[in-house]
């Protein structure tokens, strides 16, 4: 991964600063990083999961945002290829997540400010900032696993 997670981190959270929903944001600095080549029509499929899934205030659309950057990487084509990583990795995704923030849910994550106001777009930084790092950290551990089976298939 070119950028350190802070730099990646620091980027999503510029871009959410500056107009784009915690699910564009992330999905675009992946984009850009990971070299992934997802064309505009592709970004335009993040937009959806802001704000908690189209505004209904459900699941943290830094979460469904990291979750579309996994799928992105690692997820499948057709019904003949295997689900097993992606599956593991989304369930960690989620948990580290659910861990360090207690909720998975914008209502529950933003229930101490007041939804739309300057503080609420504020306080939705460090889950940015944190869905990014998470993350990152999975999409290492993974590329550093799977080149680790691969030396152990050839030597």
């Amino acid at each position: 991964m070119p950028l350190q997670k802070e730099e990646l981190a620091t980027q999503a959270v510029d871009l959410f600063k500056n107009g784009l929903y915690c699910s564009e944001a992330i999905l675009k600095v992946f984009n850009e990083d990971l070299d992934l080549g997802l064309s505009d029509a592709a970004l335009k499929m993040a937009t959806g999961f802001g704000a908690g899934l189209g505004a209904s205030k459900c699941c943290c659309g830094s979460l469904t945002g990291a979750v579309l950057v996994l799928s992105a990487v690692k997820g499948r084509t057709n019904p003949e290829n295997d689900v097993d990583e992606v599956f593991a990795l989304t369930q960690e995704l989620h948990n580290r997540f659910k861990q360090k923030y207690k909720a998975t849910c914008c209502r529950r994550l933003t229930k101490t400010v007041i939804w739309g106001e300057p503080e609420h777009h504020q306080h939705c930084e460090q889950y940015v900032g944190g869905a990014v790092e998470i993350l990152v950290d999975i999409l290492k551990k993974s590329t550093e696993e799977a080149a680790a089976d691969e030396a152990q298939k050839v030597g």
